[in-house]
């Protein structure tokens, strides 16, 4: 045997999702794969490496990141939570698909209205 199994997709994503709010931002990268794909309404990235960085501005603009609820078996995961920006604030769920322990996709899902108004590109 080569070492424990890797854990469940919610497991990953609850990884991810809790370094990101703490600002571990290496810990939260290290969990994403290499061959990430991103599915945004808006914006879009061309790498790993440039969602990361989206991600963590977004975080440092965040005034709270409030948790509601989660989801997951094996290879998929939800996590529903508020994130209050200086836009306002938007409720997120974001999907996840893990394979390995690392987080191959992600998917938040969100009205976009506040983030076009400020000037997101669709």
């Amino acid at each position: 045997m080569s070492g424990p199994p890797p854990a469940g997709a919610l497991a990953v994503a609850r990884g991810y999702h809790d370094a990101w709010q703490r600002r571990g931002y290496q810990a939260a990268w290290q969990l994403l794969s290499e061959d990430l794909t991103v599915e945004v309404p808006v914006n879009s990235y061309d790498s790993e490496a440039a969602f990361a960085e989206a991600a963590r501005r977004t975080h440092e603009m965040a005034a709270a990141v409030t948790p509601l609820a989660e989801f997951g078996n094996d290879g998929e995961a939800v996590l529903i939570y508020d994130l209050t920006l200086p836009i306002g604030d938007l409720r997120i769920a974001e999907y996840f698909r893990v394979s390995g322990g690392r987080i191959t996709r992600i998917t938040p899902i969100h009205d976009t209205a506040a983030l076009r108004a400020a000037g997101a590109r669709p």
